[in-house]
C-alpha cells in the first residue's frame, strides 16, 4: 500500500477532516472552504475562521482541547449555557435523590491513520494485523483522553454512559475512527478530580455500584483486528455437500476473543480492579477477496474486526469515604 502525506483537522470537538494524497484533496479543500471560509465570506471572517482552524490544530497537537471547546465548557460550568446530557428521566432522577450532579455531556474523537499494511504476499496466512490493531488501541487513547479533559474542566469525579463507537480499519483510506461521548457528574461530598473516572454503566447503576461498596476505576478495552486467508482445505469445507464446521474461521474468531479478552484482563491488572461489569464483545465481518484458484474459483477472505469493552471496579475494600445515600425531602 502506498504511503502517502496527510494533515488532519478538528472541528467541533466531534469531527476530524482529513487530507490524504491529490486524489482527495480537491474534495477536502472544498470541505475545509465551507468549514472554515470560503464562498461569500468577506477577509476577515476568512481569517477569523483560518486562525481558528490553526489554533485548533496547534492545542490538538500539544495534547490540548481546542480554545473554543475549552470556551464552551467554561460557560458551561458558570452557568451561562445549559448543560446537557443522554441521562433518561430515571437516571435523573435517580442521580438527585443520591446527590450526584450531572455536569454536562462530554466527548472526544480521533481519526487514525495506518501509515503501511503489507498488501500482498504478507496476507497469505491467517494471522492479527499488529498495524491496525495498533492504531485502534492509539485512536481509543486520543479519543477517551479527550473526553476526560472535558470533564476534568466541568469537575467531575466520573463520567457515566460512556459509549465508544468505532469505524474498523479501513484497507482502501488507511484508516480507523473513534467517537466517545457520555455524561459527567459530580458528587456532592468529593472535591473534583484531575482525572474523572469513565464508566460504561448508565448513571443508575453508578449509583447502585457505589451504595454497594463497588467503586468503579476506569475503562477496560480488548481489540484486536484479524485477517483469515481461506486455504486450499477451507475452500474444500465451503463447497463441501456435508454439513461441517468451517475450522479455519473457527480458529480465528476463538483466536480473537482470546486476544480481546486477555488485553481486557490487562486493562483491569494495570487499574488495579477485581473485575469488569456490562463487558460486550462486538465482533464486525468483512469478506475480502483472496484471488482465484486454479479453476478460476473466486477465493473469499475474512477481515475480522473485534472490539471488546466494560467497566473495572474495585470491590476488594470498603468505600464508605464516598458516603453514598438517599436524600428524602419528607416537608412534601
Amino acid at each position: 500500500m502506498r504511503a502517502g502525506h496527510s494533515k488532519t483537522f478538528y472541528c467541533s470537538n466531534v469531527l476530524l477532516v482529513r487530507f490524504h494524497d491529490t486524489h482527495a484533496m480537491k474534495g477536502g479543500e472544498l470541505l475545509f472552504r465551507f468549514l472554515f471560509g470560503g464562498g461569500n465570506k468577506n477577509n476577515e471572517q476568512k481569517q477569523a475562521d483560518q486562525t481558528r482552524a490553526q489554533l485548533t490544530v496547534d492545542a490538538l497537537t500539544r495534547g490540548n482541547l481546542p480554545p473554543y471547546v475549552v470556551d464552551r465548557i467554561h460557560k458551561e460550568s458558570t452557568g451561562q449555557l445549559p448543560w446537557t446530557s443522554d441521562l433518561s428521566i430515571n437516571e435523573w432522577a435517580l442521580l438527585q435523590r443520591y446527590r450526584v450532579e450531572p455536569l454536562g455531556q462530554v466527548m472526544g474523537s480521533s481519526v487514525y491513520h495506518v501509515g503501511f499494511v503489507y498488501r500482498f504476499g504478507d496476507l497469505v496466512t491467517t494471522r492479527e494485523l499488529k498495524e491496525p490493531t495498533n492504531a485502534l488501541y492509539e485512536g481509543r487513547k486520543l479519543a477517551l483522553s479527550r473526553l476526560r479533559q472535558e470533564a476534568a474542566l466541568l469537575g467531575a469525579n466520573a463520567v457515566v454512559g460512556v459509549k465508544l463507537v468505532h469505524k474498523g480499519f479501513d484497507f482502501e483510506a488507511q484508516m480507523v475512527e473513534y467517537a466517545c461521548f457520555g455524561t459527567a457528574v459530580r458528587l456532592a461530598n468529593l472535591p473534583a478530580s484531575q482525572n474523572p473516572v469513565l464508566c460504561t454503566v448508565s448513571g443508575q447503576d453508578f449509583v447502585r455500584l457505589l451504595a454497594a461498596d463497588a467503586l468503579p476505576v476506569g475503562l477496560a478495552l480488548g481489540a484486536s483486528f484479524y485477517y483469515v486467508h481461506t486455504d486450499f482445505w477451507s475452500q474444500r469445507q465451503r463447497n463441501s455437500w456435508v454439513n461441517q464446521e468451517m475450522s479455519q474461521f473457527q480458529r480465528a474468531v476463538s483466536e480473537v476473543r482470546h486476544l480481546t479478552m486477555s488485553r481486557m484482563r490487562w486493562d483491569v491488572r494495570t487499574e488495579n480492579g477485581t473485575g469488569v461489569i456490562g463487558a460486550g464483545f462486538d465482533l464486525h465481518v468483512e469478506e475480502r477477496s483472496g484471488g482465484k484458484t486454479n479453476d478460476d474459483e473466486e477465493i473469499v477472505d475474512y477481515l475480522l474486526d473485534a472490539v471488546t469493552i466494560g467497566t473495572i471496579i474495585d470491590h476488594s475494600r470498603s468505600q464508605q469515604a464516598i458516603g453514598i445515600k438517599a436524600v428524602l425531602n419528607l416537608s412534601k
